[in-house]
């Protein structure tokens, strides 16, 4: 696997929890818009039914805010987030079976793009890049479990096809921890071929 990878983060979250933390965080909302706007002796019926609008739109705002980058707060883990920010830049090495083994360890630059919902990942080398199909974190804290598996389809540069054709693959990446600065794991081609990845984090985004 020597290239670019983009993927799709697909991830089962604390259901129950996000239930209790949208319900709480609108009732908080509510109540404290209530405090700030009612006269207790005599409470307005009309403005507070007025409030509801405005606890919507709070809500909608804050939890678009989450989505995009709030959910990178340590505030956040692991109670509500199950995943660990792994944006940045990184750069490791593959070693690979292909060609009976005799290849050096091959160079990488790795750029991730992570979002609460999606992650893209760009590997290039100096031979091809890679394009995911899929990707999905296992997360299994009872297992000690926490992985990012994807698909991918390889592409090396029009001068190096004759020896090492278009391919599938899958990919499994080992990770510990929410403060992630280093990964490694394994690939498999449908070249049959297989190979090992490390990885280390040079710069956060």
């Amino acid at each position: 696997m020597h290239g670019i990878i983009w993927g799709t983060e697909m991830v089962t979250h604390n259901i129950r929890a996000f239930a209790f933390a949208i319900l709480g965080f609108a009732f908080g909302t509510y109540i404290i818009i209530f405090l700030l706007t009612q006269d207790l002796s005599s409470i307005d019926f009309a403005k507070a039914l007025s409030h509801i609008t405005t606890t919507i739109s709070i809500n909608i705002i804050f939890w678009l805010a989450f989505i995009k980058l709030l959910w990178k707060f340590k505030l956040f883990y692991p109670w509500l987030v199950q995943v660990p920010d792994l944006s940045g830049k990184w750069e490791g090495t593959i070693n690979s079976n292909w060609e009976n083994g005799d290849l050096n360890p091959i160079p990488m630059e790795i750029t991730i793009e992570q979002t609460f919902l999606n992650v893209q990942v760009r590997i290039k080398t100096e031979e091809s890049r890679s394009f995911s199909l899929g990707a999905s974190f296992n997360i299994d804290k009872d297992r000690g479990q926490q992985q990012l598996f994807y698909s991918y389809l390889n592409t090396p540069k029009p001068g190096v096809r004759e020896r090492s054709g278009i391919h599938y693959g899958s990919a499994l990446l080992l990770f510990d921890g929410f403060e992630v600065d280093d990964m490694e794991g394994e690939y498999w081609t449908s070249r049959e071929t297989t190979g090992e990845m490390n990885l280390k984090r040079v710069k956060d985004a």
